[in-house]
């Protein structure tokens, strides 16, 4: 499997041979593949959540823009994830904000997360691809009593703001979902949507094609270079001149050609299972919604969804290079921990498993920022980015066409850097083994 933090540069159909389960079951609307012109206004690198959107946003302006993928469009984690359209990204909950910039700043911050959902349920309004939208609830589920007591206080720090946050007892997720092995209560944050992520890159793309953009897919960039005023970005085929290039890549990021900005982030492999369709009885008897988002509080983290056809998905973190992400061991793991979450789920066989890329960030926040003069990025939602990523997506064509953006933590500096960068992954097999000890 394709690895960031060894390839040079991203291969070319990258994702051949990853076979997910919204792949198989989902199309995307025809794209008319232009040929690459020998210069742009803007060329954006990365035809997924964020690149899509910033592509939109350009041409809605009447921005002359050409979008790139190496790939097929949203090849990487857009098309991998588990739907889920959480209000928030990075790892930061509402108090890390309060604490860190105080409450009018974090809720700022929360409005801008309920506002990149009502961005996403616009898109989809004025498309008529389908994409499987469910209006959900978003439940953190505490694996412990100490997180218990910290999701509890949590609660009345979401009033006035623009979510809501309900917390439930144990004997009231006993109740709601008796299926569950471990038990001390949960926070329930609103508003949330279930989706199916790979349809959602269709309502993009449908959207990004009327508004004329030129996609050129299979395409990956091997080379960048300033040229003049602008920049001079090669493939394998052809090279284009560009006024503006914003690098929408996220996890995905390659070594080069843009080692400053691959230095500021780690790439994580998400790893994801889908089972067989559940009876009605087994979907009873664990309390299982398709109208229902689950996640627990561990560190690494696992998270769980009813699918629309009764097929569970779970997911969690997977290996740690590219080259031992198809290890048996690592799908074995995720079933263990299901059979653990679930013991009333024994006998579910896995019909579909897969991993993708997630960018993490130093500290735990996104970013939407300029690294240098004429090249825009965001990264590092930490694999919670289907619908801030989309609008971070819109607001980095804002930066890169010289709007001055909200007055929120992630648009007012640039990702830290990793230090000793070359030790990331030494670091991650460390974390990974402490965690799971």
């Amino acid at each position: 499997m394709y690895d960031p933090l060894i390839a040079n540069t991203i291969p070319r159909d990258h994702e051949q041979g990853i076979d997910t389960y919204w792949t198989s079951h989902t199309q995307l609307p025809e794209c008319r593949v232009s040929k690459l012109p020998e210069h742009a206004e803007f060329v954006v690198i990365g035809a997924g959540y964020t690149g899509l959107n910033a592509a939109l946003a350009l041409a809605q302006q009447g921005r002359e823009v050409v979008l790139l993928d190496a790939g097929g469009i949203g090849a990487g984690c857009s098309s991998r994830n588990a739907g889920f359209m959480l209000p928030g990204s990075g790892r930061l909950s509402f108090s890390d904000y309060h604490k860190a910039f105080g409450f009018e700043t974090a809720a700022g911050v929360q409005q801008e997360f309920a506002s990149s959902i009502a961005h996403v349920e616009e898109l989809v309004q004025s498309s008529q691809f389908p994409c499987d939208l469910i209006s959900s609830r978003y439940l953190r589920l505490a694996h412990n009593q100490k997180m218990a007591k910290q999701l509890e206080n949590q609660q009345a720090l979401y009033e006035h703001t623009a979510l809501d946050a309900e917390w439930f007892s144990n004997a009231e997720i006993a109740r709601q979902i008796p299926g569950i092995s471990w038990n001390y209560g949960g926070l329930q944050v609103t508003p949330a949507r279930a989706v199916n992520p790979r349809a959602l890159v269709g309502v993009y793309l449908d959207q990004v094609i009327r508004a004329g953009v030129r996609c050129i897919p299979h395409h990956p960039v091997i080379d960048w270079q300033r040229c003049g005023d602008g920049h001079r970005l090669a493939t394998p085929a052809a090279s284009i001149k560009a006024q503006h290039v914003l690098v929408c890549t996220n996890g995905y990021l390659a070594k080069a050609p843009f080692p400053d900005i691959s230095a500021r982030h780690m790439p994580v492999l998400s790893s994801i299972l889908v089972t067989r369709p559940l009876t009605q009885h087994e979907q009873a008897a664990q309390g299982l919604r398709v109208n229902d988002m689950m996640m627990d509080t561990r560190t690494l983290k696992y998270y769980y969804r009813l699918l629309p056809d009764g097929r569970l998905l779970f997911g969690g973190r997977g290996a740690v290079t590219g080259a031992n992400a198809a290890d048996q061991r690592h799908q074995q793991r995720l079933e263990a921990a299901l059979k653990a979450t679930f013991p009333g789920l024994q006998n579910l066989a896995t019909d579909y498993y897969w991993s993708g890329w997630i960018s993490v960030a130093l500290d735990a926040m996104p970013r939407v920022f300029s690294p240098t003069p004429g090249v825009y990025t965001s990264m590092g939602y930490c694999g919670a980015g289907v619908a801030f990523a989309s609008l971070a997506g819109k607001r980095l064509a804002q930066l890169a066409m010289g709007e001055t953006l909200p007055p929120l933590p992630f648009y007012q500096s640039p990702l830290p850097r990793f230090p000793l960068p070359r030790l990331r992954r030494m670091a991650l097999r460390a974390f990974y083994a402490l965690q799971r000890g």
